[in-house]
């Protein structure tokens, strides 16, 4: 990015959970977005780029068209490269080892009250992370012999919320919630990173073969992003 600084995550395991989170929300609103309007596709791509870079929407729109579609095909690329698999049953985040009970037969009762309690997943994705995963070798909630909780949900929300890798918490997300709608979400935002990612590489290609990396008319370039739209939009249905 030459016109303005910009940290990018080099693979999706260095993206937070409020990224992919995030991510999650904005491919899922693709199918609403007007198919015939250039000012939504790129906003499109600017909040993406906000997301990635924990930078403010508006200082974003300051850069160059080139560098934000440069930042969004990074962006593309690295999600595009996710597997979805079964979480893990033990990750480790800053030296400390913490294990997700999978089988919910075995999950504790203060657990299921905990997770009940959760008003909106969706406004909070951190909070079940903290409920569900637990410090290896601990209970949850551990307490000592004076009843003081030795391992609190708020440490480990609070390290979550600024650790916890991107593509287990794309796992978790897939298998923790059992709704049908949630999971064909988090599918989505895949499908959306890969259709991205091919067609600007397909658009660069085209342009190398034209022997022109000069501006396109606005009119073929937007008869391309149509043709885009469309085909990310029947993906969807």
């Amino acid at each position: 990015m030459k016109d303005f600084n910009i940290k990018l995550p080099a693979s999706i395991k260095e993206c937070g959970a409020d990224m992919m989170y995030k991510w999650l929300m904005v491919s899922d609103t693709l199918s609403t977005i007007n198919e015939r309007s250039l000012t939504e596709i790129l906003e499109f791509h600017c909040q993406v780029v906000s997301i990635f870079s924990r930078l403010p929407v508006n200082k974003v729109k300051k850069a160059v068209p080139d560098s934000i579609m440069e930042a969004s095909k990074h962006i593309f690329t690295i999600i595009s490269q996710y597997q979805q698999k079964e979480p893990e049953e033990v990750i480790e985040i800053k030296g400390q080892k913490y294990r997700l009970e999978k089988n919910f037969a075995h999950v504790t009762t203060g657990q299921i009250i905990d997770l009940k309690l959760i008003e909106d997943i969706s406004a909070d994705p951190w909070a079940p992370l903290s409920i569900m995963y637990v410090e290896d070798g601990m209970e949850y909630c551990q307490e000592d012999e004076r009843g003081r909780v030795l391992n609190p949900n708020e440490k480990r929300y609070l390290t979550f919320r600024e650790h916890f890798p991107g593509d287990e918490f794309l796992n978790f997300y897939a298998f923790f919630l059992d709704s049908l709608d949630k999971r064909r979400l988090a599918i989505l935002g895949i499908q959306t990173a890969r259709m991205m990612m091919e067609r600007m590489i397909l658009e660069q290609e085209l342009k190398i073969q034209n022997g022109s990396s000069g501006q396109e008319s606005s009119i073929d370039y937007q008869e391309r992003w149509d043709a885009v739209w469309k085909e990310l939009q029947n993906s969807h249905m």
